[in-house]
């Protein structure tokens, strides 16, 4: 049975780019099953592109554009959207990045032979090539092939890889919307965000794979909405994530969450726990 796929995107006052993303994603080696983007009420052209778009490529019948009926912001936006995804696989997309033309394929392909994974995360390149704005963090890996299962350790703990990098199975949907809701904040201590309850829900359930090589061109611009955040919260982030001020916040919730839920991952919850209580009680110290 082959596998079906969605592409959901929360746009915001994203003219400027949003029509390069829409083409890359239109450009796919192998065409997704649907396209949905949310609007969080932008005020500029943005609702005037995407039905431009989906109107000059005869996608109506696949491709979705609609408009939030209150603010959600970009947090919530993704979640509804994801809590209502119906195929068996799910990518995150921002509306400012360029996909390379074997991203589903690649992904797709990955999938479909390795049944147990239900997060897979890519590396990306950078638009320009040269800039200081983002960063693509290491990962805590056991080898040097080229698809790994990330393992849950402390040091993998953070997001390693933003939301626009991740493509999800729908078997893991309920656990990430469950996370969402029970773990309030994220690696920086700011309200919890999509991406986050992702990693770590794939983490826990020892199913987040990695594929070292970059299927995606990350945009990098002053005025993207993470940026904006970031710099308006400046002293939430740090150059290394898991050395930042609010990071032990963070792993208490995570402690706290297993705790709760301890017999849903009993292969890894009592050594995960250890090393999170030794990390807790040094930062307490």
């Amino acid at each position: 049975m082959n596998l079906t796929s969605t592409v959901i995107i929360a746009s915001y006052n994203g003219e400027k780019y949003l029509h390069a993303q829409l083409q890359s994603i239109y450009e796919q080696k192998t065409p997704v099953t649907k396209v949905l983007i949310s609007d969080d009420g932008s005020s500029d052209n943005t609702e005037k592109v995407a039905r431009d778009f989906i109107y000059q490529h005869h996608l109506s019948d696949s491709w979705d554009f609609q408009v939030n009926a209150k603010r959600l912001g970009w947090r919530e936006n993704f979640i509804h959207m994801l809590a209502h995804a119906d195929t068996d696989i799910v990518f995150y997309c921002d509306q400012d990045d360029l996909w390379y033309a074997n991203k589903v394929s690649e992904s797709m392909q990955i999938f479909a032979s390795h049944p147990n994974a239900e997060l897979l995360v890519s590396d990306f390149d950078y638009l320009p090539a040269r800039q200081n704005l983002l960063t693509m963090f290491a990962i805590d890996e056991s080898n040097d092939q080229n698809l790994t299962r990330v393992s849950a350790t402390l040091a993998n703990l953070i997001t390693l890889r933003p939301g626009c990098a991740m493509a999800v199975r729908k078997t893991i949907i309920p656990t990430i919307l469950n996370i969402f809701h029970e773990i309030p904040i994220d690696g920086n201590g700011l309200p919890q965000t999509h991406d986050q309850p992702t990693w770590l829900a794939a983490l826990l359930r020892q199913s987040l794979y990695h594929i070292k090589k970059a299927l995606f061109v990350r945009r990098a611009h002053a005025d993207s909405a993470w940026q904006l955040e970031k710099r308006a919260n400046s002293g939430h982030f740090a150059a290394i994530p898991s050395e930042n001020d609010h990071f032990p916040l963070f792993i208490k919730s995570v402690q706290e969450y297993l705790n709760h839920h301890s017999l849903s991952y009993p292969k890894l919850a009592n050594e995960l726990l250890t090393e999170i209580e030794t990390r807790v009680l040094r930062s307490e110290a």
